[in-house]
Formats: C-alpha cells, structure tokens, sequence
C-alpha cells in the first residue's frame, strides 16, 4: 500500500511564491511540527511503514525525516526524482497568485505535465508492486497529479485540482 504525505509548511509557503523544483525551500517551525504531529498519527494509527520514499527537495525530505525519527523507522530514507515537484519554469519565485493550469504549464521553461504525469504514475505503478506499506513524502504539484491519474484527466489541468493539506497523510488504495 501507498501512503502519501506532502511535506510540512515550507518558506515558500510562508513567503507565498512558487517554490517548483528550484526553490528549495526548507521547512518553517510550523512545518517541522507539522511532520511530528503527522509522523505520531500515523503511530496512532499503527500503520507499518517499510519504506520511506522522498522527493530530493529538501522540504520533503525534511518531512520525511522528522515524520521517520518520529515513528521509529531507522532505515535509510531512499531518494526519489521522479517524485520531485512540478517545474514551474519562469514563475519559480514570483508571488503566488490564482492561476489556472493553463497558464502554468504555458510559462517560460514549465515542465510538459504528461512528463511530469508518467514519472509520478512510473513511481505509482513500480511501488505499487512492494508487499509493504510504502510512504511518499512529496509535494503539492505531486498530490494534484495524483488526482489526476486517478480521475483520468488531462494532466494540463492538474493544477486546477486542490492542494493536499499540508503533512498530511492520504492513501492511495486506487493505485492498480
């Protein structure tokens, strides 16, 4: 089973800009207790977690660490690119602000979403096959292409979807 959690409020957030890949925004305070209190639900909830599988953006794996130490997972922590934010090209960095999906992956330099559809989904399928609880620590971007693969729509339209809270834990029992 796949678990995901999107990392805890970051300097970005905080700061309201487009983080993308290439703002590699840590966590505030906030966040940090954010990912103890997620990391001690999912304690709560006895869930076995096997492995741990982060972002390489240190927000997520910030989260991951913090939520591993938390619930006693004293295996390394592995590194994933394919679930790396969305690149958000030229708008990394600039004020966030209400944008449709249409105009983020028009930027200047944004990924093409069905890339950016097909390694979230690459990661979704090769995972899905572990025989353990697997928990991703990833991104918002990530958490809205999710939902896209699982509704079957246009990943040009994920970023209209909503954001997964913050450190929060969602599961993913739909992955096939």
């Amino acid at each position: 089973m796949i678990y995901f959690i999107r990392h805890g409020e970051s300097e970005a957030n905080l700061k309201h800009v487009f983080a993308g890949q290439k703002d590699d925004s840590p966590l505030t305070s906030k966040g940090i207790e954010q990912a103890k209190a997620e990391g001690q639900k999912i304690k709560e909830m006895g869930l076995d977690i096997q492995k741990i599988i982060s972002s390489p953006l240190i927000r997520a794996h910030e989260t991951a660490k913090i939520v591993a130490q938390t619930i006693g997972y004293d295996k390394e922590i592995d590194i994933d690119p394919r679930i790396t934010e969305y690149d958000m090209g030229s708008l990394t960095g600039t004020p966030t602000f209400e944008i449709s999906s249409k105009m983020l992956v028009r930027a200047e330099h944004a990924e093409d979403p069905k890339a950016f559809d097909e390694r979230v989904n690459s990661f979704l399928k090769e995972w899905n096959q572990y025989e353990g609880n697997v928990l991703m620590v990833a991104h918002a971007g990530v958490g809205r292409i999710i939902e896209t693969i699982r509704k079957g729509t246009d990943p040009e339209l994920f970023y209209d979807l909503p954001a997964y809270p913050n450190a929060s834990v969602i599961k993913l029992d739909w992955v096939k």
